[in-house]
């Protein structure tokens, strides 16, 4: 990532609370993950051409469309939410470094698909904190739409508003209709950027998914967010429930502990750590590479 990129997106959010930045995900590996896509979605043009109505029924309202969470079978989709540029542009944006993945997830979206796509402008926090966002650092979270395609205006980029603009709104006020916040919807911008960029927004943000207008079109994003370690009212995807699926023991081969970390996994030198249980560990994960936490634990 180009560092005058990242400091200019660290000032749009703190003012604006929103940015997307370029080339965060190197070409190889969203190649990748592209290559992996039509293992878990249809196509633009299956899903265009009908070629499997059943799976594309799933995608005809929002609430039941699939959307595969973290650990994901293709490995491509880990190593991309988990990236040291994804996770060194979370540390940036919360100015801390001892931070947690709580969400992560992949979807898709097409033409001539869920009618409910047309959003009102709404905050996220509501489902994602027990309580309200505060904005100093140590305290806030931050989402991240990672495009896995180029992302436009007619392929349904996310509308925006900045802070700018809503500052004054009363913060239990979560969704917002138009006929009352007219001027507000005047301000929408969309978050476009071509495939490897990162949309980045704040919890207290008034935004809005659209529908997908380029026919024959799709778009495909990974979604992850972050909070502050010691957050816990905080939250949305728990980790542990997977950690008896081949995916999450496929995903402990290559597993940095940067990574592991990120999970909740305790740190090497946390007291967890002894004999015993770095045994255990070790006979649970036999690939998992126990070095550093033997070496940080005293033992």
């Amino acid at each position: 990532m180009d560092p005058s990129s990242v400091a200019a997106c660290k000032q749009r959010w703190d003012t604006a609370g929103w940015c997307v930045i370029e080339n965060v995900i190197p070409p190889d590996l969203l190649d990748a993950s592209r290559a992996a896509l039509p293992s878990v979605f249809p196509t633009a043009d299956e899903f265009a051409d009908g070629v499997d109505p059943d799976r594309n029924a799933l995608f005809m309202t929002e609430r039941h469309r699939p959307s595969p969470t973290f650990p994901f079978e293709a490995e491509a989709f880990n190593r991309i939410a988990l990236h040291d540029n994804i996770v060194d542009l979370a540390e940036q944006m919360l100015e801390i470094s001892d931070i947690r993945l709580y969400q992560g997830s992949v979807s898709a979206k097409y033409a001539d698909s869920a009618p409910d796509f047309d959003q009102l402008l709404h905050a996220d926090y509501a489902n994602h904190t027990l309580v309200v966002p505060r904005t100093d650092a140590g305290y806030q979270h931050v989402t991240m739409f990672i495009y896995l395609t180029d992302v436009t205006p007619e392929t349904a980029a996310t509308r925006v508003v900045s802070r700018e603009h809503t500052a004054a709104i009363p913060v239990e006020r979560l969704y917002l209709h138009l006929d009352e916040y007219k001027q507000v919807y005047a301000a929408e911008e969309s978050a476009s950027g071509p495939a490897g960029s990162v949309f980045v927004y704040r919890p207290d943000v008034f935004h809005r998914g659209v529908p997908l207008e380029q026919p024959r079109g799709a778009r495909f994003t990974l979604n992850v967010a972050f909070r502050p370690a010691a957050t816990e009212w905080i939250g949305f995807h728990v980790f542990p429930v997977h950690a008896e699926d081949m995916a999450w023991h496929r995903f402990m081969r290559h597993a940095t502990v940067r990574q592991l970390t990120l999970l909740g996994f305790p740190q090497p030198g946390n007291p967890y750590w002894n004999r015993e249980t770095l045994a255990g560990v070790a006979a649970r994960y036999p690939e998992l590479d126990m070095t550093p936490w033997r070496d940080g634990s005293g033992t």
